[in-house]
């Protein structure tokens, strides 16, 4: 106890490392302006057809066949919906593969009566291990839906399920909770005919909560009218407009959401297919097919386009987000833990340099020096070894950079993609910019501390988020 008062009385020490682990938070926050100008010069300069018509008329027959995989594990709620959407794509080769991963509420059951299934036999691959399947369900038409009911083995073992099952040259990996729009996968299949290389495609994910559905479909995008849901649309607007899109651009990009990826599908099976021990299998694919292509000497792009936008529910309870956060830090370090020896050689190009290293920067040492940071820094101020004003400053530096990066993030949005419907929505975007610094920032942070503890003692816990269902005005199967 001794050692401890003689720390906190000792200044000449005491100050600066709190002074140091204080400013990773201005680092991080430096790094996202770097990110934001690199994404803003990029869309600017950078021409997409915003007609999905044309764009489905131009690439016509040449679309490959794409299969969405939507693995659904007690989805009952949102299930129907989310493949209903799914079925009304344009494009004009595509099937849709929903992987009933052993729920035992009555997600296969709505399913089933939705979608007049039929049992049916379909050809799989023994490429790829997953969990024993109980039946196939189908409903013949210009768009294919199948159903496979399987043993309970988690995200990844159903999406391996899914790629065995598939008959595209491209998989589209969603989760059975959201919704894309209709010109997504066209979007999304087009640099796979630009670039032979190109391995997997991220697009942007947005929250659904507040948005009004009819037939499946976003009718009317809104923001929701809570807070927690509404900082997490900052959030989503951050990674993906911002980060991942800058960090594609750099040929660095380390992760496709699992709420909306599309790969190549004889790529993934190269590499093994997803990791079904681990709950970061989307990032720990990725690094996987970055490392195969180094490895093996072959060209590896991996994309992010912002146009193509899959709707996604968000936690709307603390203790779903703060599982949620918890686990996704669990999966980015048992990601990076896996493929420590690939993280900053230069062997490994950009992927193993920028990218692993903007996850360690992030992920690993952003957190835990913030959370330390902001603990010692009060206790200087209880004590007397720095003022309350010293402290206060310090706080509202970090909150004042914070609240200028998401700004400019909501200006980019609109400029570039004028995806918010109002001013009074952007108006409710910058009221949590300003408010998210002051409690929600630092108890992101605590959250992926505790994930980070969570990994170092070996937690599995995947967790369950409750879904309710989609508002929804007109829903007719």
């Amino acid at each position: 106890m001794d050692m401890i008062i003689d720390f906190f009385v000792w200044p000449d020490v005491t100050f600066p490392v709190t002074f140091l682990i204080l400013a990773s938070a201005l680092f991080q926050d430096t790094l996202y302006a770097v990110l934001i100008a690199i994404a803003g010069v990029t869309l600017m300069r950078r021409r997409f057809e915003r007609n999905s018509h044309r764009l489905v008329r131009r690439i016509g027959q040449e679309a490959p066949r794409v299969s969405i995989l939507a693995p659904a594990y007690n989805e009952a709620e949102t299930v129907v919906d989310c493949t209903r959407a799914l079925l009304r794509q344009n494009h004009s080769n595509y099937e849709v593969i929903v992987i009933n991963d052993g729920s035992s509420d009555d997600t296969l059951n709505r399913l089933v009566r939705a979608f007049d299934l039929k049992p049916a036999d379909r050809e799989c691959s023994d490429r790829l291990d997953f969990a024993p399947v109980r039946g196939v369900y189908h409903r013949p038409g210009p768009v294919p839906l199948w159903v496979i009911d399987k043993v309970n083995g988690g995200k990844a073992d159903a999406l391996n399920a899914g790629i065995a099952h598939a008959s595209g040259s491209l998989f589209c990996a969603i989760d059975a909770d959201s919704l894309l729009e209709a010109d997504a996968l066209i979007r999304t299949s087009q640099p796979f005919l630009d670039n032979p290389d190109t391995a997997a495609v991220a697009g942007t994910v947005r929250v659904a909560n507040g948005c009004r559905l009819r037939e499946g479909a976003v009718e009317e995008a809104g923001l929701p009218r809570r807070f927690l849901p509404l900082v997490q649309s900052l959030e989503y607007l951050r990674a993906f407009l911002v980060a991942r899109f800058a960090l594609s651009e750099l040929g660095a990009l380390m992760i496709v959401s699992g709420a909306f990826g599309m790969f190549d599908r004889s790529r993934v099976v190269e590499v093994g297919g997803y990791d079904p021990s681990t709950v970061g299998e989307d990032a720990e694919l990725i690094v996987r097919l970055h490392r195969d292509g180094r490895d093996s000497d072959r060209p590896t792009a991996v994309r992010f386009i912002p146009e193509p936008v899959c709707w996604t529910q968000v936690p709307e309870r603390l203790s779903d987000l703060a599982g949620q956060r918890r686990r996704w830090q669990r999966g980015a370090l048992e990601t990076l833990w896996r493929h420590r020896d690939a993280a900053l050689r230069p062997g490994y190009g950009l992927p193993g340099t920028l990218g692993l290293g903007s996850m360690i920067v992030i992920d690993v040492i952003g957190p835990c020096l913030e959370v330390l940071g902001y603990v010692l820094a009060f206790l200087l101020a209880v004590t007397g070894q720095i003022s309350w004003n010293w402290f206060a400053a310090l706080f509202a530096l970090v909150c004042s950079f914070g609240f200028l990066l998401s700004a400019s993030a909501i200006l980019l949005q609109e400029i570039e993609l004028r995806r918010t419907a109002s001013l009074k929505a952007i108006s409710q975007l910058l009221f949590a910019a300003a408010v998210e610094n002051f409690g929600y920032r630092q108890l992101s942070n605590i959250w992926r501390f505790a994930g980070t503890l969570d990994f170092l003692k070996g937690s599995k816990h995947w967790g369950q988020i409750k879904r309710s269902a989609f508002d929804t005005t007109d829903a007719p199967t």
